[in-house]
């Protein structure tokens, strides 16, 4: 079975059913399997920031695909680093067939790049790969609040890309919320190391992108990080990166998926490590503590005022979780939510040969909205030459409604960004 003639047959149907059908029909193959756990474990990484330079080097006999894929534990296992990776690597490739090679492209990217995701995998291959965790706030509703016991936490929300500093036996790495890798070229990791002192820990907050000590808009911000997502991020921009942090997990406690003590003794040990260790670019989230209600909307009108998106309100004695939780609640000023795109549409006029708007829903489908405002021209160029069908966008909107049809839709959408750190749509129960 040719695998990599196999994935683009996937990518050429947008259907999740017909990916998930052409998977069941060929579970048997024990190379398909393994090729797809891991391209998705996000536990399992290559190191690698980009595909060297190659060609077919005939003096090799062809390598077999199976033997290739036994040959990358090299790679995650850090037994070759650095410039004896890229060889490595570099050797590897030439080494295979062309077709086995775009394989382990494949698996080296992170991304199958056929629309195949983890859930779709689990679905044919039941617990084949584990889901990278991440807690999650509940958007605002009145009975969740009612039963936050203060005193409390009032947080800034923040603005930028949400990740993960992993520091594992001296060693830092970043993931995005969806366990992809950022890569930073260096920059950040000398602080978390040093917070860290020795401590296998996870590192939660927000990614930020400051000009001469300004936080950058969201769009350019935001921009600037999907390069460090996708690998193509230069250096002078990834010194610009900040970080923000508002939690700490204990490694193991992190995997496994729950972490039992209480929030104000992480959020403690956090306040520690940075108050020991004086990190350059590394800050606490701005933080309060509220004993009402009161307080907490008057911080939360106050920071709406000075043009902040909003706030999180924790409780003290919050685990951690990996699961939305309910005893960390998002207050925002305007509503958002993350959509996948279904189909692109052409412009009119003007706009012709370029983007015109996306077709959005719900990850249910239950809530679908064709979404034209937001856009660049220098965009809406780009992203209809790239296929940006299957991916995620975040979308600005003033309320929930149903259209003339009688369907679920957004009123007044606006898109912030194609989100390159999520894959899957928020559920229309999430979307007030």
């Amino acid at each position: 079975m040719n695998l990599n003639k196999f994935f683009e047959s996937l990518a050429a149907n947008a259907s999740r059913n017909f990916k998930i059908e052409q998977l069941e029909l060929n579970r048997n193959n024990e190379t398909l399997r393994e090729v797809v756990r891991l391209a998705l474990d996000p536990f399992t990484q290559f190191y690698q920031r980009k595909i060297p330079a190659y060609t077919r080097d005939p003096k090799f006999n062809t390598m077999t695909l199976g033997f290739a894929l036994n040959q990358l534990c090299e790679l995650s296992n850090r037994n070759v680093t650095g410039n004896a990776a890229i060889e490595f690597l570099r050797n590897l490739l030439s080494s295979l067939d062309p077709d086995d090679a775009k394989v382990i492209e494949r698996i080296i990217d992170k991304s199958l790049d056929c629309g195949v995701q983890v859930s779709s995998a689990n679905a044919v291959w039941p617990e084949l790969i584990k889901e990278y965790p991440v807690m999650l706030c509940s958007p605002f509703e009145q009975k969740l609040v009612e039963k936050i016991q203060f005193p409390a936490y009032v947080q800034l929300k923040m603005d930028g890309m949400r990740f993960n500093a992993i520091v594992r036996n001296g060693k830092c790495e970043f993931r995005s919320r969806n366990g992809k890798e950022i890569q930073l070229l260096g920059n950040l990791e000398e602080d978390f190391i040093a917070m860290a002192n020795g401590v296998n820990c996870v590192f939660d907050g927000e990614l930020l992108v400051k000009d001469k000590g300004i936080v950058l808009d969201r769009q350019t911000g935001n921009g600037i990080l999907n390069k460090a997502n996708k690998g193509t991020i230069k250096t002078d921009e990834a010194r610009k990166v900040h970080a923000t942090v508002w939690d700490l997990i204990p490694y193991d406690a992190f995997t496994k998926g729950i972490c039992s003590v209480p929030y104000n003794q992480r959020l403690e040990s956090l306040c520690v490590m940075a108050d020991t260790y004086q990190p350059k670019k590394v800050a606490l989230v701005d933080r309060w503590e509220v004993d009402t209600m009161e307080e907490v909307n008057t911080i939360f009108n106050g920071l709406l005022e000075q043009g902040e998106e909003g706030i999180i309100l924790k409780t003290h004695d919050g685990i951690w979780e990996d699961k939305r939780a309910k005893h960390q609640i998002k207050f925002k000023g305007e509503l958002e939510c993350d959509l996948k795109i279904v189909a692109v549409e052409e412009g009119k006029g003007k706009a012709v040969g370029m983007l015109g708007a996306i077709v959005c829903e719900s990850s249910d489908g239950v809530v679908q909205v064709s979404v034209g405002s937001g856009f660049s021209d220098a965009q809406r160029k780009q992203f209809w030459k790239e296929n940006i069908v299957g991916k995620v966008a975040a979308i600005k909107y003033n309320m929930r409604i149903k259209n003339k049809q009688g369907e679920e839709s957004l009123f007044l959408p606006i898109v912030l960004e194609i989100r390159e750190d999520k894959e899957v749509a928020d559920h229309s129960k999430d979307i007030k």
